[in-house]
């Protein structure tokens, strides 16, 4: 009987790791729809299992139509995944002196051909020894910098200081540059906000203008 029960026991596990469905962030989500895009230039439609925590196994899979097992990758092997009208990328996180590379995936905020672009992070927090929550935190990437890199905006890359940091960082678009350094109303925020909403009005305005700069001088393009 303790043999039919271990297969029963294993079949059913077989059947739930194909069936169960959730999605607490996009670094930690499974069995939902969606397209990976890989480094290689190819993408693949299915049942996306994403934990990029996991370090026993591999951190992305996918389950194709019909398949038993699913298809497994790298996180170095994967670029992107779509599910339905948002785009998820693959960034990394430089901030602090971490072991090894921080590797999230990372909502897009603004165009894929922006060269300032602004991701939302959806950052675990551990609430007690059972239960997590996530927040969103925001990462931009910059002009010139490797590619998955992207910087905390509440990181040194722009505060304290945010007006000369900032205003440097878009200094090839004069206009943007000047209401930036002069801390015009929505070019400014302080280094302790508490309201997030406030800090993404701004960045999303910066960038958004930076974008579409039309008089870009000294190392624009």
């Amino acid at each position: 009987m303790k043999f039919y029960g271990l297969i029963l026991f294993v079949l059913l596990s077989s059947v739930s790791c194909r069936t169960l469905s959730y999605y607490s962030s996009p670094n930690s989500l499974r069995n939902i729809d969606g397209t990976l895009y890989l480094r290689n230039g190819k993408s693949i439609t299915g049942k996306l299992i994403v934990q990029t925590d996991n370090v026993l196994g591999s951190p992305v899979k996918l389950f194709m139509n019909g398949d038993e097992k699913p298809m497994q990758f790298s996180l170095s092997s994967v670029r992107a995944f779509t599910i339905g009208a948002e785009t998820y990328e693959l960034k990394e996180i430089k901030d602090g002196l971490p072991l090894g590379r921080q590797l999230f995936f990372m909502r897009r905020m603004t165009p894929e051909d922006g060269r300032i672009r602004l991701y939302e992070h959806m950052q675990k927090h551990t609430v007690n020894k059972t239960s997590v929550r996530y927040e969103p935190e925001y990462y931009v990437q910059l002009p010139g910098e490797e590619n998955d890199l992207v910087h905390a905006s509440t990181g040194s890359k722009f505060v304290p200081g945010f007006d000369q940091k900032a205003s440097l960082l878009v200094s090839d678009c004069d206009e943007l540059a000047r209401k930036i350094r002069e801390k015009k109303e929505g070019y400014y925020y302080h280094q302790v906000s508490l309201v997030k909403e406030k800090r993404l009005e701004v960045l999303m305005k910066i960038v958004t203008e930076y974008n579409q700069c039309e008089k870009r001088t000294g190392n624009g393009e």
